[in-house]
């Protein structure tokens, strides 16, 4: 009697670890890509680039800059898992190195750290919509929001183009065209 209910212990493990694991190993997105865009009002260039390390996992490195004389750098580690087959949870954790064009006492920019929570969907077959949350914290008193909202057209596996509206507190309200190549 003891081995039956052991064996059925080990078949029930089995089982949940079979249908768990497939489903937290593959991810409905690609998170190795580089990403080059531009702002529009105030106008400026951007790039950002993610490399997967492990499964769930992949490192994130950003810039931007208006060129005037401000610059926004960041890099760090972040997480993706999917929620169902369709829609990906991701976030991620940066230093910051932020000068912004009226600074004129930090001459190699500010640092801070920040956390960014998103979600991105497929909700048609080449079309992704994606929301991002976070903050940027420079010191105890300035905790800027970042909240990004935006759509993705995948042309092929390799090449997609997107528009995000940003509202952060780091710029002014603004509009990213982006090109993502996907590697």
């Amino acid at each position: 009697m003891k081995r039956l209910i052991k064996l059925r212990v080990i078949r029930l493990v089995f089982a949940l670890a079979a249908v768990f694991s497939a489903s937290t190993m593959a991810t409905n997105f690609n998170y190795n890509n580089l990403e080059i865009g531009f702002t529009g009002n105030p106008s400026g260039l951007g790039a950002t680039g993610q490399l997967a390390f492990m499964d769930g996992a992949h490192f994130v490195v950003s810039g931007s800059s208006q060129f005037e004389g401000d610059w926004i750098a960041s890099g760090g580690a972040g997480f993706h898992a999917p929620i169902n087959g369709f829609v990906d949870v991701h976030g991620d954790a940066r230093i910051y190195s932020v000068k912004f064009p009226e600074d004129d006492k930090h001459d190699f920019g500010e640092l801070a750290y920040g956390v960014n929570v998103g979600v991105r969907a497929w909700i048609l077959p080449q079309i992704e919509a994606n929301l991002l949350v976070g903050q940027v914290a420079f010191d105890s008193d300035d905790t800027r929001s970042v909240v990004e909202l935006g759509g993705r057209f995948h042309s092929t596996d390799l090449l997609s183009i997107g528009l995000n509206y940003r509202a952060n507190g780091l710029y002014k309200e603004q509009f990213y065209f982006n090109v993502r190549f996907e590697f």
